[in-house]
């Protein structure tokens, strides 16, 4: 058993537990931010508008992957803290066996379907005549490498659960390493061009899992996992799909509010898919850093709601919030100043860099309430509760982002499509804010132990 881990979650004064949990999640997520923009970066080197389109309108393809993933890992993670901090270590352990062998066997399920269906996808993402068969090259390699990223993805998750966030980022920083070093020689020296960014995707997703079988294998884990206890119990897997479904739905919905809006986008042409592409892939900057909080703090919430230390659950959030407005107000004076600079480290071709300042210019009104909503939505998770998680998790790129993008391409065109982002980000963080309010106001404010029936 890792005394130190349970220390920080159960003992150590909240700012310092979210510094040791929440900065090395953070700086996962900025691993993470360079893995997910280097395929880009290097292919943006070629100056090839379409390749770079092609690139961006497969991106949900991996989405869906760590939606999928996610079941397993979200679900599992969240149950898995709750069930630290009630001491039930030995169901943890079969919490995380479960998931671990559910996100392998679907990881087959997702890859092999995904490679049948290649030709609707294409149509799907919006791919163009132009950008179809560069687009076919690059899905058709992260479909077969899916088992790969799948269980990268779930591990990741699932060690950062029980405290492992130092583990979890050296296992993202081995990945990326992995990437960055090998796209060039894919990509330049092969001749490989997209379908090298693919592969060199794959190869470093395999180098971070291994990272993560060896953490296992040196016993390093609070629930160690084994095979003796997949048994297909059907109460832990309904515990994991009751938080990993509403938040994967969430993650499949944004898939397919990304696909909505390429399609819509394509329908201006390939120059405004590549900008919007292009901004997206920059926006994810702040966004993988506030998610990098929330997840960091999602096992401190959880554990102290599953030990009933409530006021110590409350601290983490308010102390959060503070840490993810400020880290907000920076990025936003970062965006106002210099969205072409930010456009431009990735391509050079003018029309491209006009557009994609543009959207970068609407996005850094979305980036306060990305920042406060993140930590919402993960408080959702960590205490457990499913249907709000799950309207919370389909709203930002779904019941508010669809109807809105709809609307305003109507209105405005393509300036339609670009401000539909920050108003659905506003809907979602008054949306679960408000959930977490009311929530909040039916807890009584002491330590003892919550009564069961609240942990349903």
């Amino acid at each position: 058993m890792d005394e130190a881990k349970l220390h920080i979650l159960r003992e150590m004064p909240v700012p310092k537990a979210i510094m040791h949990l929440a900065v090395p999640t953070i700086l996962s997520m900025v691993v993470q931010i360079v893995y997910n923009l280097t395929d880009t970066f290097f292919i943006g080197m070629l100056n090839d508008p379409y390749q770079v389109a092609a690139v961006t309108i497969a991106l949900p393809v991996t989405m869906f992957q760590m939606a999928m993933a996610g079941i397993f890992g979200n679900g599992g993670g969240s149950y898995l803290s709750r069930l630290l901090g009630k001491r039930e270590y030995n169901t943890a352990r079969e919490v995380t066996s479960e998931a671990i062998m559910g996100s392998f066997v679907t990881s087959f399920i997702v890859g092999i379907i995904g490679l049948l269906l290649i030709p609707k996808i294409l149509v799907a993402v919006g791919a163009s005549v132009n950008t179809e068969g560069f687009t076919g090259d690059y899905i058709r390699i992260i479909l077969i490498g899916t088992p790969i990223v799948m269980l990268n993805f779930a591990l990741t998750q699932l060690i950062r659960a029980e405290g492992g966030a130092k583990t979890a980022m050296v296992g993202l920083l081995i990945g990326t390493g992995v990437n960055i070093v090998l796209d060039p020689i894919f990509i330049f020296a092969f001749k490989m061009g997209v379908t090298g960014a693919a592969v060199a995707t794959i190869i470093g997703n395999g180098f971070g899992l291994l990272w993560y079988i060896r953490y296992y294998l040196q016993r390093r884990s609070i629930a160690m996992p084994s095979l003796k206890l997949c048994r297909l119990n059907l109460k832990v897997y309904a515990e994991i799909f009751k938080i990993g479904i509403p938040a994967s739905l969430g993650q499949i919905v944004a898939t397919l509010g990304s696909s909505l809006s390429y399609n819509l986008a394509a329908g201006y042409g390939d120059y405004q898919v590549a900008g919007l592409g292009v901004a997206m892939r920059v926006f994810t900057i702040p966004i993988f850093v506030f998610l990098g909080m929330a997840i960091g703090v999602q096992p401190l919430i959880g554990y102290s709601y599953g030990a009933g230390m409530i006021p110590r659950m409350k601290e983490t959030i308010r102390t959060a919030l503070t840490i993810s407005l400020s880290l907000a107000a920076f990025f936003s004076l970062i965006f106002s100043l210099f969205p072409k600079e930010l456009t431009m480290i990735f391509i050079r071709d003018p029309h491209v860099v006009q557009l994609g300042t543009l959207v970068l210019s609407a996005y850094v009104f979305a980036i306060p309430f990305a920042a406060s909503g993140m930590i919402f939505m993960t408080t959702l998770q960590a205490l457990g509760k499913a249907l709000p998680a799950l309207i919370v998790g389909i709203s930002r790129q779904g019941l508010a982002y669809v109807p809105a993008v709809l609307l305003l391409d109507k209105l405005s065109g393509f300036e339609g499509i670009v401000i539909a982002m920050p108003i659905a980000d506003g809907i979602t963080t008054l949306t679960s804010f408000t959930f977490v309010y009311f929530i909040f106001k039916g807890l009584r404010n002491h330590p003892a132990k919550i009564p069961d029936e609240l942990l349903e």
